[in-house]
C-alpha cells in the first residue's frame, strides 16, 4: 500500500443530490468528500465541509448552501443547484432573516473583537453586536 492510496470511507451522511452515502476519498489534490454513487452522481466538496449547514438559497429558494473549496483552497458557500443557480457567499451562512431589511440570510463574520452576524444583502448595512 502506498501513501497516495486511501480506501473510500463512508461518513454516514447522505448526499444532498441523490441521498446515497458520502465518502471520504483521496484524489490528486488531496482529501475530498464525494458521493458513493459516482459516476451516476458527481457531487463532491472539500474534506472539511460542514454537513450541518442547512441554509436555504435566497436566490432560487430551491437549493441549500453547501461548503465548497475554490481552486485556491479557500472555502465558500454556494447553492447546490449549480449551474442553474450561481448564488455564493464567502462567509458561513446563518438561516435567519435580517432584522433591518428582512433578507432571508445572515452571514457569520469573525472579527478581532469577536463574532458578529452581517446581512448577506450587499445593499444592507446591518451588523449585529459582538457576541
Amino acid at each position: 500500500m502506498t501513501d497516495n492510496f486511501l480506501e473510500p470511507q463512508s461518513l454516514g451522511v447522505p448526499c444532498p443530490r441523490c441521498e446515497r452515502d458520502l465518502q471520504l476519498k483521496k484524489g490528486r489534490f488531496g482529501l475530498y468528500v464525494g458521493c458513493s454513487g459516482y459516476p451516476d452522481c458527481d457531487y463532491m466538496t472539500a474534506a472539511d465541509f460542514d454537513p450541518g449547514t442547512d441554509a436555504a438559497c435566497p436566490a432560487c429558494q430551491q437549493g441549500k448552501l453547501v461548503q465548497k473549496t475554490s481552486r485556491f483552497g479557500n472555502s465558500f458557500y454556494a447553492c447546490d443547484q449549480y449551474p442553474q443557480c450561481k448564488y455564493s457567499v464567502n462567509l458561513p451562512p446563518v438561516q435567519e432573516a435580517c432584522p433591518k431589511c428582512k433578507f432571508p440570510l445572515l452571514l457569520k463574520k469573525k472579527t478581532a473583537a469577536g463574532e458578529r452576524w452581517i446581512c448577506a444583502d450587499d445593499s444592507c448595512d446591518y451588523k449585529s453586536s459582538i457576541k
